[in-house]
């Protein structure tokens, strides 16, 4: 379904009508203009010639919203081509628009590198002959990527509330604006589209008015009216409704259904996966993703672009937002210690070199005392790599935080003993006695002895946790307690506070990175792991078995997906360990140290 306010409604001539009665031969100039016109008229045509590529019409319709308005929200379903749209938009807008320049940003580098990347293709693919010869020069670095282009520029970066500053730009391209934080859109993004591109010309033109006026030559209605020729394109999947990009569709739908004109136009498209041509759909994945039902809060915002409430899962998505700590306010994620904070680790295995296996993960937890509550500040999330090089970054934790103690799953326990095996390790980790199933009296007794065998000086800092059926209903309803009661916190974002950013990017960090990443990479990968532990708890459902034993999973319609993109829990299951070991760590520290010996007493018979 289509809609356009009365406002918007304007006369379209039929410019290829008008062109089929062009008869004999045309000046160089009227030449130009006219073959510009109908280049800008016919957005397929034009795509086709210059770079080979062929659009379907939904995508032509939307390039010509994106080309004829200032603001405009794209919000699809996953396999839409958001990212192949707006880099078709990049060059297009460039070359109608000749000195523009545009901005990609997203929540992470990668995000921004990725809608260039797919730009580079295009330009280097067969066809694009004529694409490559509209491009000069381009340069790559660290923090960023820009590529000249008709007196403008196409310039990717990190979204960081201080480096943008100094940017100029009169289009911004927003990915995943979803994860974009509202102080950035508002205070940082905006701005750049309230002054105009061509200020030096349009003072010139006021100048000359005011003087034609000012003689009588000219009336003040006659002046020139200037086009406000910023854009700000947002691109993402649905949200919940409580999260900024819900309230900005809701403000941007309210001008649009007003009467009112306003200095700036929008657009607003939502597209389902049923939009799509039967030829960009891939039915399996679609049937595989519906096995939840089509009423699935996941599925409908991930493949039809609705957006939902997020209060129906066992652990709240909207509960874990409130949780989560302002975007530009302290405590950030960390990639190094903060002054006066401890720090514990939780670990959930995994060994499988396949890519497609679970997450070996780990959740390092800051706090300031045992009264505090927790924050979850760093993340690591990795499947199908090397032993060693979980033993590598496990190493960089232990060694920059110094973990007050580390909880593992049982079944994975001896990657504890491979780590002390390898020379990354200067002193060895060993286990103490703990059993978080016991209670009571027997669970006072084993506070005593596990306080009294804790020993962070030579190692004794490590409990195996084994996943009873007791233990997983216990920790859930412990960590949906700590959500609820705001116990457990998500730390804040580092690209969205630019001091933490600064501080973070120009220091000298021990952490193992993959070939070609910087110390920006790494913090890409922290603050979209943030994002995503709390995607994987949303998704967590209970059961009850025959037997009355409950579990915690995945809904089976994600189980069953064995590709090395499917959904996982690991880091959620992370997020359980160092939850409950932060309540382990309290109960040990308050027990009493001392404890009586065990040893015969003789008695007389």
């Amino acid at each position: 379904m289509w809609y356009s306010s009365e406002k918007y409604v304007k006369p379209v001539k039929d410019l290829n009508a008008e062109l089929m009665l062009l008869t004999g031969d045309l000046e160089d100039k009227e030449a130009k203009i006219t073959l510009a016109k109908f280049l800008r008229a016919n957005i397929g045509f034009t795509t086709e010639l210059i770079s080979g590529i062929k659009l379907a019409p939904y995508q032509e319709v939307i390039l010509k919203s994106m080309l004829n308005r200032n603001f405009c929200m794209n919000v699809w379903g996953r396999g839409s081509a958001k990212t192949f749209v707006a880099s078709v938009f990049c060059f297009l807008q460039c070359i109608f628009e000749p000195n523009s320049k545009i901005l990609i940003a997203g929540p992470t580098f990668r995000t921004a590198r990725f809608v260039f990347n797919n730009l580079e293709k295009m330009v280097d693919s067969k066809g694009g002959e004529l694409l490559q010869q509209a491009f000069g020069v381009k340069a790559k670095r660290n923090d960023q990527f820009e590529w000249q282009i008709n007196g403008g520029s196409i310039t990717a970066i990190p979204l960081n509330g201080e480096k943008i500053r100094g940017f100029r730009a009169n289009i911004l391209v927003l990915d995943e604006y979803l994860l974009l934080p509202e102080d950035i859109i508002k205070n940082v993004l905006m701005p750049f589209l309230v002054a105009p591109q061509n200020i030096r010309e349009r003072l010139e033109i006021r100048e000359i008015e005011d003087g034609l006026i000012k003689d009588g030559l000219m009336k003040e209605e006659d002046r020139h009216v200037f086009q406000n020729n910023s854009k700000m394109i947002a691109l993402s999947s649905a949200s919940f409704t409580f999260e900024n990009l819900y309230k900005t569709y809701q403000e941007w739908t309210e001008k649009i259904y007003s009467k009112e004109m306003g200095d700036a136009s929008y657009f607003i498209s939502q597209l389902s996966y049923e939009a799509l041509p039967p030829e960009m759909v891939d039915k399996n994945i679609i049937e595989e993703a519906q096995g939840g039902g089509l009423s699935n809060s996941s599925f409908m915002r991930e493949y039809c672009g609705q957006f939902t409430d997020g209060s129906d899962s066992y652990f709240s998505a909207k509960k874990m937002h409130q949780c989560t700590i302002p975007d530009g306010q302290e405590p950030t994620l960390r990639l190094s210690p903060f002054a006066g904070k401890k720090y514990l680790i939780s670990i959930d295995p995994s060994f499988s070199n396949s890519p497609s296996s679970d997450y070996f993960a780990m959740g390092v937890f800051e706090f300031d005392s045992e009264e505090a509550e927790c924050v979850l500040v760093h993340n690591y999330a990795v499947a199908g790599a090397d032993l060693k090089n979980h033993i590598s970054y496990f190493a960089y934790l232990v060694e920059a935080f110094k973990p007050e103690m580390i909880m593992i799953d049982n079944a994975g326990y001896q990657f504890i003993d491979a780590c002390n095996e390898s020379p990354l390790f200067g002193k060895n980790l060993s286990f103490f006695s703990f059993e978080s199933d016991a209670e009571g009296v027997d669970y006072d007794l084993m506070l005593k002895r596990a306080r009294n065998e804790y020993n962070r000086e030579k190692g004794a800092i490590c409990i195996k946790q084994t996943f009873t059926s007791d233990f997983l209903r216990k920790s859930n309803e412990h960590l949906q307690a700590s959500i609820d009661y705001k116990r457990v916190w998500f730390g804040s974002r580092i690209a969205a506070n630019g001091e933490a950013y600064e501080r973070i990017s120009s220091s000298l960090l021990k952490i193992p990175l993959g070939q070609g990443e910087t110390i920006i990479d790494a913090i890409d990968i922290q603050d979209d792991l943030i994002h995503q532990v709390k995607k994987q708890c949303s998704l967590i459902e209970i059961k009850s078995t025959i037997k009355g034993n409950q579990s915690f999973d995945l809904p089976q319609h994600l189980k069953r997906n064995t590709s090395a993109n499917r959904a996982r829990k690991d880091n959620y299951t992370a997020l359980l360990l160092g939850n409950w070991l932060f309540k382990c760590y309290k109960d040990i520290k308050n027990a009493p140290q001392d404890v009586e010996p065990e040893s015969f007493t003789p008695f007389m018979m």
